[in-house]
């Protein structure tokens, strides 16, 4: 008998407990650092957005660079992305750079994958990209 009331009694401590669990709505906290880490990522895009690729040159004499970007940010969406084209020679100088805006949208963990042609310059023995712009989708 006693050893049936102990299993009641804790069977009801614990059924009290998860319904407490699951009515719990999230803390005050939890919502302000949700909102801060939304800040920096809209403040911060070039932080979150990592950029990859390779350069090739085809036969109308144009230099084909395409690549991917990769969006670490969890909560924002960018869009508008500058990316920088720098074309360096064999000592290592810069010859040229060049500006392109993607208008395409990058989800929160997504990617997107992007191919920009350009006209060859010439004495050109590498090509670099990077990130320099990019707007928060509000």
């Amino acid at each position: 008998m006693k050893n049936r009331l102990c299993i009641m009694l804790l069977f009801s401590i614990l059924m009290g407990g998860c319904e407490s669990a699951n009515n719990q709505k999230p803390s005050t906290k939890y919502e302000e650092k949700k909102a801060s880490l939304a800040d920096t990522e809209r403040e911060g895009p070039l932080k979150f957005l990592k950029i990859s690729g390779s350069h090739r040159g085809n036969l109308i004499n144009q230099t084909i660079v395409e690549g991917e970007i990769l969006n670490k940010a969890t909560l924002t969406t960018y869009k508008n992305i500058t990316v920088q084209i720098t074309f360096i020679d064999k000592e290592g100088s810069t010859i040229e750079k060049q500006k392109h805006v993607l208008d395409d949208e990058i989800e929160p963990g997504g990617t997107l994958d992007f191919k920009i042609k350009t006209g060859h310059v010439k004495e050109t023995k590498s090509v670099s990209i990077d990130i320099t712009d990019a707007l928060a989708d509000k």
